[in-house]
């Protein structure tokens, strides 16, 4: 079966007096369609210090009509505190095949949604706020009129969350995909990180 896998990794560094902190984060899929598909992947934040990525993958009959969508959005952030040096941003895509153009739609409904709000508040030796590490993740799915999405949560925890997503127009699987995102902070010098504040929201 033809398949789709894409990933973009995010590195945001933010220093200060030999201190810092290092933002990990990163948003992955894996998918297999049994019809043709189309990738649109939009960065809706070039030259800045920030990750703000949309993703669609779209499976289209032989008619070129859509009968399943998997629409995502990515961001992640560093917000400055104490912190009095510089921040710098590395962002690597990986795509394979290639994104078919740079123009995803946002569906304003959809079968099913997931969503992943996660933020790690860093201090300086004097208790200060040095930064805030933020990433936010959604995922929402269409499928044609008459299917059904199937949404399994695989994995959750405070540095990942994995969701399987599986397309069914009847016995037939017009689309499966799992969907990774990551994050994780590092500290160097005289600086504490607190443990993670992640919400997660899933419909159903």
């Amino acid at each position: 079966m033809p398949t789709h896998q894409g990933k973009s990794q995010t590195d945001i560094t933010l220093g200060g007096e030999g201190s810092s902190i290092t933002e990990d984060t990163s948003f992955e899929f894996a998918a297999t369609h049994g019809l043709g598909a189309q990738l649109q992947v939009k960065d809706l934040a070039p030259g800045t210090d920030r990750q703000y990525t949309a993703y669609e993958l779209v499976v289209n009959d032989p008619a070129g009509g859509p009968v399943a969508t998997m629409a995502a959005r990515y961001k992640a952030w560093v917000d400055r505190g104490s912190a009095s040096g510089q921040k710098t941003i590395d962002i690597t895509n990986t795509f394979d095949p290639q994104p078919d153009g740079a123009s995803p739609t946002w569906p304003s409904t959809a079968d099913t949604v997931a969503e992943r709000s996660w933020k790690v508040d860093c201090f300086d030796a004097a208790g200060n706020l040095f930064g805030t590490a933020q990433a936010n993740w959604q995922l929402r799915s269409t499928v044609q009129t008459g299917a059904k999405v199937i949404q399994t949560v695989v994995d959750q925890d405070s540095e990942m969350l994995r969701v399987h997503l599986v397309y069914l127009a009847g016995d037939v699987v017009l689309l499966d995909t799992v969907v990774t995102m990551t994050g994780a902070v590092a500290v160097k010098g005289r600086v504490s990180a607190d443990p993670p504040d992640v919400t997660d929201r899933f419909i159903p």
